[in-house]
């Protein structure tokens, strides 16, 4: 079993535990909705965030485009591109006019692509750690952007539990640990 499964086990576990708990405490507290004939209360749960990219409606197919040398399509809250322009790097914001403030690994990915003198492949973003905590509604955004490859910092892994099983299906997840290991996943189809 891999790693990755046995953490969505243990966390699917962990899951229907916290549902017991809570539906043994509405019961002790009397605030129970609903019970059905067996006594199983019904727990309700807040709604989760649903507009977290209330504007992602307005753009069509931000991602699902062809990368030149040095372009790279990251999220960091929103869409953004580097880009080589008058040989000089420019950050675009593609959903809006908020700056960036966390395009290290973006640009790092950049200047490895010209130095290889490599695009990356076709629709592929890379996520920074601004979509931690939201990165269902992230992962939605960029199936909804075009994207089909997408780069995800490591220490989100758990957060795919909460994410739909036909975005896991449809996009093609990665998932690094340093800037190295990015670079190395990113470019590893180029040097085979």
């Amino acid at each position: 079993m891999s790693e990755l499964s046995e953490l969505i086990r243990i966390n699917k576990n962990i899951e229907r535990q916290n549902r017991e708990i809570v539906r043994l405490l509405k019961i002790i507290a009397g605030e129970s909705d609903f019970v059905d004939r067996s006594g199983y209360v019904f727990p309700e749960f807040p709604e989760e965030e649903k507009d977290v990219y209330e504007n992602a409606k307005d753009f069509t197919s931000l991602l699902d485009v062809s990368c030149e040398v040095g372009e790279v399509y990251f999220i960091d809250g929103d869409i953004f591109k580097i880009s080589i322009e008058n040989n000089e790097k420019v950050i675009n914001n593609l959903m809006g006019e908020d700056e960036s403030t966390n395009y290290n690994v973006a640009e790092f990915v950049s200047d490895e692509s010209i130095n290889r003198n490599q695009s990356l492949d076709d629709s592929t973003v890379i996520l920074t750690e601004s979509s931690k905590g939201k990165l269902p509604q992230t992962l939605q955004l960029c199936y909804d952007q075009g994207a089909k490859k997408v780069f995800i910092p490591w220490n989100q892994m758990m957060e795919l539990l909460g994410a739909p099983d036909t975005l896991q299906r449809i996009l093609k997840l990665n998932f690094y640990k340093t800037e190295d290991d990015l670079v190395e996943k990113i470019f590893k189809v180029e040097e085979e």
